[in-house]
């Protein structure tokens, strides 16, 4: 099995994604600073104080993309077997007392003082692998599709449950939604995605609208201005910042929302400190890079090599986009509010780790695909290093 893997010649890495990748995270460490000196100033006495603890993230999440990017994507099919447990004990761990780290009511990082991992945002890269794996034309069989849908099905089942149990609802739903996209591309019968979505109805009164809170944002989504000041407050001050920003926006530095009006201003609300800074342009901005990455993605998925990388390139591309896109979602009033970073911009070394790890393995697929050694596309075509 998998014996096509051998005797493959590496191309070049796709130059277009990897500057698109830059772009975003060096306009993350931007936004960052500038969300964040005020806040930095007053608890830590310095404004750089967050800002510096990005850059290490950045420099670290750089190593990352550079190593998975040289790591031959077959290592995974091996691999799996060992990380997916690790991922399943990471997801135990955060409930260990001593072990894991709770702020806010959530429990979801392991760690403590300065040095704290957020094991979910990994475990979502295991679980986009481990499907890539067990759905590729190459691992299937003729016999029995439906256990060799199910139980994959059921190892996500676990994952997802464990993830919500933190509470983490805006990750698990990311997870839910790629792993469903991957299982659709793999070319299983769309009955499996019919079933799928006649369970989701009762998962959906279970985990929201017999969970106060989630519910009260839905409430809050449908009609902000009815609590301005409960649980509507955060979707109406994001509301303000872009009315504020305008076109053009009042610049880098200048905006007065994320000063103890707008929540999370360098975390979940990035986009909206963006959208007064930047204004208009400088959303769509970035709304246009992930639409590149998504493009460049989409691109390695197509000319990928053989099943396994085709289903692994898309399973990535989708996670990094459409996490980005709920995010935007939530800040724009578009989605309820849930709590998922913006990526490669939002504050935090778990998810910038994990989706540098993501453009790795995209930069890694797309050294093996078929237009011509690692020629993807129209790109790619000069020696870049």
């Amino acid at each position: 099995m998998f014996g096509f893997l051998k005797n493959r010649e590496k191309g070049r890495p796709d130059i277009v994604l990897f500057f698109t990748v830059f772009a975003l995270a060096g306009t993350g460490l931007a936004m960052v600073y500038s969300a964040s000196a005020v806040l930095s100033l007053k608890v830590y006495g310095d404004s750089f104080y967050i800002l510096k603890r990005q850059l290490m993230w950045f420099i670290g999440g750089f190593a990352l993309l550079m190593f998975f990017q040289e790591l031959d994507y077959k290592v995974y099919l091996k691999a799996t077997r060992y990380i997916l447990p690790a991922a399943f004990i990471l997801l135990i761990c955060v409930f260990v007392p001593g072990l894991g780290h709770s702020a806010k009511g959530s429990s979801r990082w392991i760690g403590q003082a300065a040095i704290k991992i957020q094991p979910s945002e990994f475990v979502k890269v295991v679980m986009v692998i481990y499907l890539a794996k067990v759905f590729s034309a190459e691992h299937r069989s003729d016999k029995n599709q439906t256990v060799q849908v199910l139980l994959p099905l059921a190892v996500l089942a676990a994952m997802f449950v464990m993830i919500l149990l933190q509470p983490d609802f805006g990750t698990a739903i990311d997870l839910v939604i790629v792993s469903v996209c991957i299982l659709f591309v793999s070319g299983f019968s769309l009955l499996y995605l019919l079933g799928l979505f006649v369970l989701s109805v009762p998962a959906f009164y279970l985990f929201i609208y017999q969970v106060g809170y989630r519910w009260d944002r839905i409430k809050a989504y449908t009609d902000p201005w009815h609590d301005k000041f409960g649980i509507g407050y955060h979707i109406v001050q994001s509301f303000v910042a872009f009315r504020l920003g305008g076109l053009l926006g009042v610049g880098l530095g200048f905006g007065s929302m994320k000063i103890a009006r707008l929540p999370e201003p360098h975390t979940d609300f990035i986009y909206a400190v963006i959208a007064e800074e930047a204004g208009f342009f400088g959303t769509a901005a970035v709304i246009i890079l992930f639409c590149i990455l998504f493009w460049r993605g989409a691109r390695i998925a197509l000319d990928a090599p053989d099943s396994f990388s085709k289903l692994l390139a898309t399973g990535v591309t989708l996670m990094v986009v459409i996490q980005a896109f709920i995010n935007i979602g939530v800040v724009t009033g578009s989605l309820p509010t849930t709590g998922v970073p913006l990526p490669f911009i939002s504050y935090g070394g778990s998810s910038l780790w994990s989706n540098m790890i993501c453009a790795g393995i995209l930069l890694s697929i797309s050294r093996f695909c078929e237009t011509g050694k690692g020629k993807v596309g129209d790109f790619g075509t000069q020696e870049v290093w």
